[in-house]
């Protein structure tokens, strides 16, 4: 559900009523089915000057305005909107929206209700309400608003995707893969609902099922980096390191921000011994990620094992380097500890030859 809030449709908005409607209402409507948002916004503000008691068009100001992302202006011309017509349930869902993009989201709630007081026979309505509850993590009480949206409208292949992702969020997996299936027999060309039903076959321990699906969301959508990183994780589950490391790989050409790719591709380097490759690697993903726990552990890792490599290899001055590094990097973990005690035991061994060799000169 990475796109959480569904676009409001326009094309209602323009239906004009010949020989009766402006010049200057008719050049704004254009302005906003061209995209000319800002155009728009000048040329509703002189029309509702002059007319403000007409509600639509401060509605139709305030879609301009939350596309251009003045989210405060668009949520006062939508409130006048209101004013002017409080049972227009329209006007209720696209301060809701606005409220969304500003982030307040028990103000969205409210008037998501609202709309659907006024117009209980909108799918959209209950989906966007259903968004809200998920962005504030109530996947519960999500999942029943989503099912709500289903039984008005059976059809829409978003809203089961939605249902399917607040439904692993609630740990109802088995409700999520069914979803998942609901959403693809819609949509068959959504990579979305076959990466996310992947990742729970993945979890599941299915990984020819997950690498399949994960596949099938390469196929539909060729860039689609996660979905490459993800199948490397199945393939890295499944112990298959070789068709891991080229997954990490493309998925990294792609999108060469993705951290986790970077962090994944470097424990294959890890587990093949290929210690500076994957200090390499796990570098680059926590300069990318730097708060990511996850990261951080597997990069104190990497240098512990190289270090431990190089101490073997004779390579002193480097191996302590790396050790150093551990402990920077990870000072209260488990790979700090050892580090710690191999510097304590490298320095034991340099007093001990220090002491030693005036005997040996007698």
């Amino acid at each position: 559900m990475r796109k959480l809030w569904q676009a409001v449709v326009l094309s209602t908005l323009f239906a004009v009523l010949l020989g009766c409607t402006p010049a200057l209402i008719r050049d704004a409507d254009a302005a906003l089915e061209a995209g000319d948002y800002a155009r728009a916004v000048e040329l509703y503000a002189e029309y509702t000057n002059k007319k403000p008691d007409k509600a639509e068009y401060f509605n139709r100001m305030g879609l301009a305005c939350d596309a251009l992302a003045e989210y405060e202006t668009a949520a006062d011309a939508f409130s006048k909107a209101i004013e002017r017509s409080p049972s227009n349930s329209v006007y209720y869902h696209n301060r809701a929206t606005t409220y969304t993009h500003m982030n307040a989201l028990d103000q969205a709630r409210l008037d998501f209700e609202q709309a659907i007081r006024l117009d209980s026979t909108r799918a959209d309505y209950y989906n966007n309400l259903g968004n809200v509850y998920f962005k504030k993590e109530n996947y519960r009480q999500a999942r029943v608003v989503y099912a709500k949206a289903v039984h008005i409208d059976s059809t829409n292949s978003q809203v089961y995707l939605n249902l399917a992702l607040c439904s692993e969020y609630a740990g109802f997996i088995d409700d999520a893969l069914e979803f998942y299936g609901k959403a693809i027999e819609l949509d068959p060309t959504s990579a979305l609902a076959y990466n996310n039903r992947g990742a729970l076959y993945a979890g599941a321990g299915r990984f020819d099922e997950a690498v399949a699906d994960y596949t099938r969301a390469i196929e539909l959508k060729p860039d689609y980096a996660l979905a490459y990183n993800n199948r490397g994780r199945a393939h890295y589950r499944a112990g298959n390191l070789v068709r891991a490391e080229a997954d990490y790989t493309e998925a990294l050409l792609l999108d060469s921000a993705l951290g986790r790719a970077y962090v994944n591709r470097g424990r294959v380097y890890l587990d093949q011994k290929q210690y500076d490759a994957a200090v390499d690697d796990c570098q680059e993903a926590y300069a990318l990620e730097p708060e990511n726990e996850s990261v951080r552990v597997t990069l104190a890792e990497a240098y512990l094992e190289r270090g431990k490599a190089r101490l073997q290899a004779g390579e002193s001055a480097a191996a302590i380097s790396d050790f150093e590094a551990v402990i920077k990097i990870d000072p209260p973990g488990v790979f700090s500890t050892a580090a710690g005690e191999y510097l304590a035991g490298m320095a034991q061994t340099e007093d001990t030859e220090e002491t030693e060799e005036p005997e040996r000169d007698r």
